[in-house]
């Protein structure tokens, strides 16, 4: 497998095969009042992980980086992301931490 900068995954390791694959790495999250689908949300959690203990603004700015990667964004919208993006990958570092998985 290929390392991109700061040893995370290139986008070359994650395309998918096929329409079916692509559509199992969504993920949906509530947004502005709205349920978005989200695409390769689990990767860009793992690879926030790196800026994780730089502070909770480089966290935020991080996810938002990586989302709009693979999504599209509207501007009007985007503190509506990082907040629920920032709100997702707490909730999921707690789980990590509850079973014992690393998580910051």
């Amino acid at each position: 497998m290929m390392n991109g900068p700061g040893g995370g995954r290139t986008s070359e390791n994650r395309k998918p095969c096929c329409a079916a694959a692509e559509a199992a790495r969504q993920r949906y999250l509530e947004i502005g009042g709205h349920r978005i689908a989200i695409s390769h949300l689990d990767e860009i959690f793992d690879d926030a992980r790196a800026v994780a203990q730089d502070g909770e603004s480089a966290l935020r700015r991080e996810l938002l980086r990586l989302v709009k990667i693979y999504n599209y964004v509207p501007p009007p919208a985007e503190n509506a992301y990082e907040d629920a993006l920032f709100a997702g990958y707490l909730a999921l570092a707690g789980k990590g931490r509850e079973r014992g998985v690393g998580g910051k």
